[in-house]
């Protein structure tokens, strides 16, 4: 997809969406990176940073077990949010369940630590993944939930924008069930005028 400068016209085409609040002279800037970050089963974290051209870090926000009283099987949720420190923006926010019987347990215990993300944990022990995307798209703040269908507060302003958003699972070696259910929420302002951000 080529480089273009999207109007709002140009999002209810693709979209669907009724952006008719969105200020005339607010423009959104799409290029290849958009798709590719919301439609390619690559790692998000890598597409984010070669996106920005910085390495991101990591914030966990909160962090809790679930149990299931018939099997005593655990689930752990996790809120997140991915930060590019060079730049002091919130590039994403995440939105993770995560199933301790299907990942290997150096992972499940790196999550429980809250020493690293999940991309940058992978890809430093090499671990091998398969991603499956669920779905993707646009959605306004009132339409923001989490796994379990409630609203959720993203940390980053919308400035008015639909904000993108990705929903996907990911699978280990040796399991056919995912490990992680991941829901992604990305700051619109990375897309907006993004040549402001290599200079």
């Amino acid at each position: 997809m080529n480089t273009y400068i999207y109007q709002c016209v140009v999002y209810k085409e693709v979209n669907g969406i009724d952006c008719n609040h969105i200020i005339k002279d607010q423009i959104m800037e799409f290029d290849y990176h958009m798709n590719r970050l919301l439609e390619s089963n690559e790692k998000t974290t890598d597409m984010l940073e070669e996106l920005l051209g910085n390495s991101l870090s990591i914030k966990v926000l909160c962090q809790k077990y679930k149990i299931d009283k018939e099997t005593n099987d655990i689930t752990l949720y996790r809120e997140s949010i991915m930060i590019d420190p060079q730049k002091n923006i919130i590039v994403s926010q995440n939105f993770v369940l995560l199933f301790p019987k299907y990942i290997p347990r150096s992972v499940y215990y790196n999550m429980i630590w809250k020493r690293k993300g999940i991309g940058h944990y992978l890809n430093q022990f090499n671990i091998k993944t398969s991603r499956l995307i669920t779905s993707y798209g646009l959605k306004k703040d009132a339409e923001m939930t989490n796994h379990f269908q409630k609203s959720v507060r993203i940390m980053f302003p919308s400035r008015n924008f639909p904000i993108p958003f990705k929903k996907y699972d990911i699978y280990f070696d040796d399991f056919t069930v995912p490990g992680f259910s991941i829901i992604e929420y990305f700051n619109p302002e990375i897309f907006i005028r993004r040549n402001k951000f290599s200079k």
